[in-house]
């Protein structure tokens, strides 16, 4: 990760950043034009193994497009990219609040793009992880308010259902005590049920099968709580089925073992 590290003065409106600056190691940038840089930054990131790359791409370029919507929201999903990768803790936390910071930025310059409101939402996500109670649930809101905005826009984004089913689920398993909470801080009580969510996993699958090993253990979850065991124990098996390419199928595996394991008791 090391190297990542002289990306830290990245030109955001909140400077946040305390990290040494090693010398620069890329000494000869190529320069690309935007649609080559987009073009180039989107297929790197499609490789698992090629995302830390595309972040410093993107960097790279950061002085000539920074004002560039469809720069700025690239920039700020690759900082997402780079929480994901990073294990650890203040790493995490400085990579998802730069990216919620350019999050911001995209949003207030582009209101109706729908990519810009997705990743403002998930670095919202990531930024929650490190907050107390109250901004949990406050960053939940906006993650719901911005995710929401992104649907309206991008209808056919299957990635978008899978996170609204993702907050459905984690909504509908809060406790009264949390729910109770919510509702004093901010007058409002979140609401979801799991058939909920499930609408929203069956949606990713309709628009895009085969989408995630995680998107079909999250289908079996919602049918093992609506005792529909079958159903489950089918999506498991197609859980199953597809590779594990990311650290995230290797975990989703792992569960979806489990899972198994304990519907065969």
């Amino acid at each position: 990760m090391g190297k990542c590290l002289r990306y830290v003065t990245a030109n955001t409106d909140t400077e946040e950043l305390s990290f040494p600056v090693p010398k620069a190691f890329n000494t000869h940038i190529e320069e690309l034009n935007l649609d080559a840089l987009i073009q180039t930054a989107d297929n790197l990131r499609m490789n698992e193994s090629s995302k830390m790359e595309s972040f410093e791409l993107l960097c790279d370029h950061k002085e000539k497009f920074r004002d560039e919507i469809e720069f700025i929201w690239r920039f700020a999903r690759a900082y997402g990219d780079m929480f994901e990768l990073s294990t650890n803790a203040q790493e995490k936390k400085h990579y998802a609040n730069i990216g919620k910071t350019l999050g911001e930025k995209a949003i207030t310059r582009a209101p109706m793009n729908g990519h810009c409101h997705l990743w403002y939402a998930v670095l919202c996500g990531y930024v929650s992880e490190f907050e107390g109670l109250q901004n949990k649930i406050n960053y939940g809101y906006r993650f719901k308010e911005h995710l929401d905005k992104a649907i309206e826009f991008l209808p056919e984004e299957p990635f978008l259902y899978y996170l609204k089913g993702r907050y459905c689920y984690t909504v509908s398993k809060l406790s009264w005590i949390e729910r109770k909470m919510a509702a004093t801080l901010f007058g409002k009580i979140p609401s979801s049920t799991v058939h909920e969510a499930l609408q929203n996993f069956l949606k990713v699958e309709e628009l895009h099968p085969g989408f995630s090993k995680s998107n079909y253990m999250y289908l079996a979850k919602c049918y093992i709580d609506l005792e529909q065991t079958d159903d489950a124990v089918k999506f498991l098996n197609l859980a199953v089925l597809l590779p594990c390419v990311t650290k995230e199928d290797k975990d989703v595996q792992k569960e979806v073992n489990k899972i198994s394991i304990s519907l065969k008791r």
